[in-house]
């Protein structure tokens, strides 16, 4: 029985919650500070702004009490900016782009002493203002962050506070290219453009000595990314980070569009990309009603990649076979790809389609402390490594550690997790899966590799109540058969869990004496569960650990203590 932490344990619990900013909201404003230097005033009152709107005049002074009016203004003072300089909308405006000349370019902003396009609380508000509207009329992106020619270095950008509309679906909300570093957007709503965020690649450079060529450090938070119709996010960048943001409705019903797409970065290699803590929803659903592409897909040829603590949810009966929650895997059919060190980790995937979470052409790639719920009506896998079959010249799957998920599959029969065709070193353990559906044509473990290709296999958990057919594995009937044919999971059960309420998403332990408890792996088990908590040992099967202190808020422990 579990019941308490020691005060070790505590000590670090709490300086996890006091840094908890390096991964959470907040995070980045100390490092993408601005000096206080001159800031620069806009205010316009098309027709989406406040009722108590009062425009500004260009011929003024720029100032909080002489704004300037129009967003060409505010563009055109952007490029003279100091370092630590500000172009600020008012709060309860609107503006009405009909000029698609919409370059934000600037040389002397610093990563370390940022530029800022953000609001300003206006001398008339009452106090009911919402962001600053900013509305594209005509064909053309909305913030294009790009100097024209040969690439030129630049750097330093913050984007905040904003509302960015596009009546025309054909380009871009943000768009970067031509090596721009260390931009953070924040706390933006962008919405009916075709990207919401696009990442591009860049022109060969010039002679600007710090030029690589490289968009990098490209940071998205706390925003909301709606009813783009094609991707929420598209591209790929050394240290990207996507935190705290929700994304809706991005695609339109295609394959091929996705609401977060980490796409390959002109055949280069990116490192340091996290994705944490976003909600996704209703991906690549258009006006069908029925999602089509994977909601977040990586491609490309990506290393020391983080997917973690995200939520990815459709509607049960609205996810096509192919809108899978998360897949880092090789879809380009004319370049090799590859993904190493990847950490898929204490995510919650429900209802999507015939699988949850997938990897391709991975090589050190852990898939820990996940939720999967799936209650589609047709045949779904849980985990599946690989995904897919490997193209020419995509790194060959090798060590792969999938440990410590919770999986409730009501579908038409499916898998709960698969680990097939290539690779040794591989690890499967603490795993819990239940399976509530009826079908018969239902295995807890698809598996055709030797046992020599597996570190360890054992002290998982597979129970299917309602499906007297259904298989502990692909390859032997019954969990005894695969002991004695295997030597695997000879600590494993198929039995009942304990889960409190899976079909509601709670795979906490209903009580200390829960099957999951005290029966996970006793040193192959994830450090800490889904909520950051730290396993005790013997720890316990999937994502939780049973503890009387309960853990209400996501720590990211592994941020600073990896």
């Amino acid at each position: 029985m579990k019941w308490f932490v020691t005060a070790g344990c505590m000590l670090l619990i709490l300086l996890a919650l006091s840094v908890k900013g390096i991964a959470g909201q907040g995070a980045s404003r100390s490092a993408a500070s601005i000096s206080g230097a001159n800031s620069y005033y806009v205010c316009s009152c098309a027709s989406d702004a406040d009722g108590d709107c009062q425009a500004g005049d260009d011929n003024g002074a720029g100032t909080l009490n002489d704004p300037w009016e129009t967003y060409a203004q505010a563009r055109q003072t952007f490029g003279t900016l100091a370092a630590g300089e500000s172009i600020l909308f008012c709060e309860g405006g609107a503006w009405e782009l009909t000029d698609n000349d919409t370059r934000w370019v600037n040389g002397n902003c610093q990563a370390d002493n940022r530029c800022l396009v953000g609001s300003y609380t206006p001398t008339w508000a009452s106090g009911d203002e919402a962001r600053p509207i900013i509305t594209q009329t005509i064909d053309g992106n909305l913030f294009r962050l790009e100097d024209g020619g040969d690439a030129e270095h630049e750097e330093g950008y913050i984007i905040e506070n904003l509302d960015l509309r596009s009546l025309i679906s054909t380009r871009s909300g943000i768009f970067l290219y031509n090596d721009i570093d260390d931009v953070e957007i924040r706390n933006v709503n962008i919405q009916g453009f075709r990207l919401g965020v696009q990442l591009g690649n860049s022109n060969p450079c010039s002679a600007d000595p710090e030029c690589d060529g490289r968009n990098e450090r490209i940071i998205l938070r706390d925003s909301t990314i709606l009813n783009n119709t094609s991707q929420g996010w598209l591209g790929a960048s050394n240290g990207s980070q996507i935190i705290n943001n929700y994304f809706e409705g991005n695609g339109d019903a295609n394959q091929f569009d996705h609401n977060i797409y980490i796409s390959g970065a002109a055949g280069e290699q990116t490192q340091g990309i996290r994705i944490i803590g976003n909600q996704l929803y209703r991906s690549s659903q258009g006006k069908t009603n029925n999602c089509d592409g994977v909601s977040l897909v990586v491609h490309g040829v990506h290393d020391d990649l983080i997917i973690e603590g995200n939520e990815i949810w459709e509607d049960a009966g609205t996810a096509n076979g192919g809108c899978w929650g998360i897949a880092v895997d090789n879809g380009y059919s004319d370049e090799p790809e590859a993904f190493t060190n990847v950490i898929i980790r204490n995510n919650v995937v429900r209802n999507v389609g015939n699988l949850s979470i997938g990897v391709g052409a991975c090589a050190d790639c852990l898939i820990e402390n996940n939720i999967i719920i799936n209650e589609q009506n047709y045949s779904a896998t849980g985990i599946a490594a690989p995904d897919r079959g490997l193209l020419a010249g995509d790194l060959a799957q090798d060590n792969i550690t999938i440990r410590n998920n919770s999986i409730w599959l009501n579908a038409a029969g499916g898998r709960g997790i698969l680990v097939n065709d290539m690779g040794d070193n591989h690890i499967v353990v603490s795993n819990a899966i239940y399976y509530a559906g009826t079908s018969d044509n239902f295995d807890c473990f698809s598996v055709n590799l030797p046992t020599t290709a597996f570190d360890a296999f054992n002290y998982n958990l597979c129970y299917y109540p309602n499906a007297s057919g259904a298989d502990w594995s692909s390859q032997n009937s019954a969990l005894n058969d695969w002991q004695t044919n295997t030597g695997f999971d000879l600590n494993s059960w198929n039995a009942d869990p304990g889960f409190t309420n899976p079909a509601a998403g709670d795979f906490t332990a209903v009580s200390n004496s829960a099957t999951i408890v005290d029966n996970g792996h006793p040193t192959l088990s994830s450090a800490q569960d889904i909520n950051g908590g730290f396993r005790t040992p013997p720890s316990d099967i999937g994502a939780h650990e049973w503890s009387l202190l309960l853990f209400t808020d996501y720590i990211y422990l592994p941020t600073i203590l990896r």
